[in-house]
């Protein structure tokens, strides 16, 4: 049976039409030009990691097309160096706020140690002079932001105390126990005896930050012993300069740290040549 002749132009119809269609199609390299595009477009915008997204996509979808992937790899190298630059920026202005900080706290600090290749600091309320005779905790940092306590105690008798522990009203906190003779000194000068601890690896188990968050507060202090606790309360003078070393501490280690970030920034950019990404438009074109 031979089909009828609206059959056949219905048929006929249906090819031209599906023909039609498919020729208006954009074409893959139509359609991979298009979102290159889009990417540059919203890289101008400044909308980074959108324009990585769609780099990432025709890297994937096109992986066939080697022009358009080796200009998309170069265009993503555009917006890596682009944002790294801006990081490098942010950066560089965020370490001179820093070290802008630091000045005038630091000159409320003299080296213990001025021969030693890594110099702790001291503020000066708790120089020797100023601290020699009596019981007290002091704060002490480095160079590099190293934060650690130290407990001095003095009178007519040792006391042998290994620990410390600072309380204001109900909260407190309680060293490590430290015995190690490294860290733990202890002499007498006839009849006047003397001992320090050094509390450092953090063996004061937050102590230190505890006497800085808690500098506005009265804060007793207990040298734990085997004969008992021997107490007292920390001047103001000693809080404050237990809370500008913290503080001084802190500043110390961000900076070390935005240095460290410059210099990987910097160091990752060397591996990143600069491609102006107008001409990789004209080369989709």
């Amino acid at each position: 049976m031979k089909p009828s002749t609206s059959t056949i132009v219905a048929c006929y119809a249906f090819i031209t039409l599906s023909s039609i269609s498919t020729s208006c199609s954009p074409s893959r390299e139509q359609l991979a030009n298009e979102t290159f595009e889009k990417a540059v477009e919203l890289y101008n915008k400044q909308q980074y990691n959108s324009s990585k997204i769609l780099l990432d996509s025709i890297i994937y979808t096109y992986s066939d097309m080697k022009k358009m992937v080796r200009s998309c790899k170069e265009m993503m190298n555009v917006v890596y160096r682009t944002e790294q630059e801006r990081n490098l920026q942010f950066l560089d202005s965020l370490l001179t706020i820093r070290e802008n900080e630091i000045a005038p706290v630091m000159k409320l600090f003299q080296e213990e140690d001025p021969d030693s290749s890594n110099p702790i600091l001291i503020n000066k309320k708790q120089s020797v002079g100023r601290s020699f005779d009596r019981a007290l905790i002091k704060a002490h940092t480095d160079r590099n932001g190293q934060f650690f306590i130290s407990s001095h105690y003095t009178g007519q008798s040792p006391i042998h105390h290994y620990a410390i522990k600072a309380e204001v009203g109900d909260i407190y906190t309680v060293s490590d126990t430290v015995v190690d003779e490294a860290l733990n000194h202890a002499f007498d000068d006839g009849g006047e005896f003397w001992e320090t601890i050094r509390f450092k690896n953090s063996t004061d188990n937050g102590v230190g930050e505890f006497i800085a968050n808690h500098s506005d507060e009265k804060i007793r202090i207990s040298l734990i012993s085997p004969k008992g606790s021997y107490k007292f309360l920390l001047t103001e003078t000693d809080k404050q300069a237990i809370r500008e070393t913290y503080y001084l501490a802190a500043l110390l280690r961000e900076t070390i740290h935005i240095k460290g970030q410059i210099r990987n920034v910097r160091t990752s950019l060397k591996y990143h040549t600069t491609t102006n990404s107008s001409t990789l438009i004209r080369k989709q074109q």
